[in-house]
């Protein structure tokens, strides 16, 4: 029998890239940094319970709709580095190094069930030595303190051997120039001890890390970072529902011609895995230091939970709007909430059409990277075909501007008796704006008639 050897400390197998990764979700968070950390030399595996989203990874596709050309999956398998897995896979749940990429919501709330089911997994699967895992995943400060623990079995701050790191994702997936390489990345440890292992491995991916005090500290960036945007919207929103009679969007043009000022468009809902996620995650963890029962029963956040209850009134207010102005039936531009991209987490146009239907309207959507089946499972409208029920619509609200939809002036045009436009975010106001076409960009008065008197 051969004698046993020690592992190479975890330091230097980090330091030359020899060190086994394993991520856990195959979703675009997920399978980019798998990819990135493949590119950078890591051996790694990618873990997710879809039999078919590792299938067509190993296939060499990308199982993300809208994402083929921005995921380099063929240049991390190249050399044979990148591999896809079920976690059922014993070897790679037995690794030392660990990126948690899992869903942490579901229906607009932040859950908990994917994040304790992984890190129970590692737990299970440890035998002694160094363990590193990362949270990539959005985390409340609550789950750092009681959930991580709990599920790990070991005490964060007092266990050498547990490397706990908070690395939260922050680029913008549909653009080219932010991505996980170029934009700054925030890392923090549960031990300072811990920080040099962090930063060897993120170092490998990201051009510029900036260390945080420790996790906890970056946990909370993310959350932040999201609610300064959401509270930001929020306001756009009220501004045009504040002054009904005036153009808005342009007030907002204006307002951001001043060199500080960004600007912004009213929409029919703040949609997206993370914004409309902030508040909730940033409320579940405050108070949590003074020993109080958290920020909703505090009230540590007021403006937040001001904003929270006004946007959650928002897609009602909406459809009641859409009402006043709609002839005949309905149709809707774009489930998704990005363009060009099938994600469905956060749609404004599922809630709007939810809301339209409960008002018994008729309602009609399409978007190109959802089946019609699709469509009417996860909305309840009936599917639009595209392009040949426009002519049978009296309004149509366009809410994602796919590139799908780049002629829908031309089509339109094209009608005898074209629908009524209602433009989520302005899109095609330079093409239909002043031709026969009625046209009307959301947070203008032609969007805000007023309600009729009650009887």
């Amino acid at each position: 029998m051969k004698p046993s050897t020690s592992p190479r400390p975890l330091s230097a197998a980090l330091q030359d890239r020899t060190e086994s990764v394993t991520v856990w979700g195959a979703g675009y968070i997920g399978l980019s940094a798998a990819c990135a950390l493949a590119g950078a030399g890591f051996p790694c595996t990618v873990l997710d319970t879809d039999g078919n989203r590792v299938g067509q990874i190993n296939a060499g596709v990308v199982p993300l709709p809208g994402f083929e050309d921005v995921i380099p999956l063929a240049q991390a398998r190249s050399g044979g580095r990148l591999r896809a897995a079920s976690p059922e896979d014993t070897a790679a749940v037995a690794a030392r190094v660990h990126l948690v990429c899992v869903n942490t919501d579901r229906d607009g709330r932040p859950v908990t069930g994917p994040l304790t089911e992984v890190l129970t997994a590692i737990a299970g699967a440890r035998t002694g030595g160094e363990t590193l895992i990362a949270l990539e995943s959005t985390v409340s400060l609550r789950w750092l303190d009681e959930l991580v623990p709990a599920a790990l079995g070991a005490a964060p701050a007092s266990d050498p051997s547990l490397h706990l790191v908070a690395a939260p994702r922050r680029d913008w997936m549909l653009s080219p120039e932010m991505n996980l390489r170029t934009l700054p990345r925030v890392v923090g440890t549960a031990r300072p001890e811990s920080l040099p292992l962090a930063r060897e491995l993120y170092e490998a991916i990201s051009e510029v890390v900036h260390p945080a005090p420790d996790w906890r500290h970056a946990g909370l960036t993310k959350p932040v970072e999201n609610l300064y945007r959401y509270l930001d919207l929020v306001l756009t929103n009220q501004l045009a529902e504040a002054y009904p009679g005036l153009d808005v969007p342009e007030v907002l043009r204006l307002a951001g011609t001043k060199w500080n000022v960004p600007t912004f468009h009213p929409s029919i809902g703040i949609g997206g895995y993370c914004i409309p996620l902030s508040p909730r995650f940033a409320v579940d963890g405050a108070g949590e230091d003074t020993g109080g029962p958290g920020a909703a029963e505090d009230g540590l956040l007021p403006l937040v939970a001001a904003a929270m209850a006004w946007d959650g009134d928002h897609p009602a207010r909406v459809a009641e709007s859409i009402l006043r102005i709609a002839d005949g039936p309905i149709g809707i531009l774009g489930l998704s909430y990005a363009p060009n991209a099938r994600i469905v987490e956060g749609s404004p146009a599922r809630r709007l059409a939810e809301h339209l239907l409960a008002r018994g309207a008729d309602v009609l959507l399409h978007d190109p990277y959802f089946t019609p089946e699709e469509i009417t499972s996860l909305t309840g409208a009936r599917p639009l075909s595209w392009p040949d029920d426009l002519g049978g619509l009296g309004t149509l609200v366009a809410v994602t501007p796919h590139d799908l939809y780049g002629d829908l002036p031309a089509r339109l045009a094209a009608l005898a008796d074209p629908p009524a436009v209602v433009d989520n975010l302005g899109s095609y106001g330079a093409t239909l704006r002043g031709t026969a076409v009625r046209y009307a960009e959301w947070g203008t008065p032609a969007t805000r008639p007023a309600a009729e008197p009650r009887p």
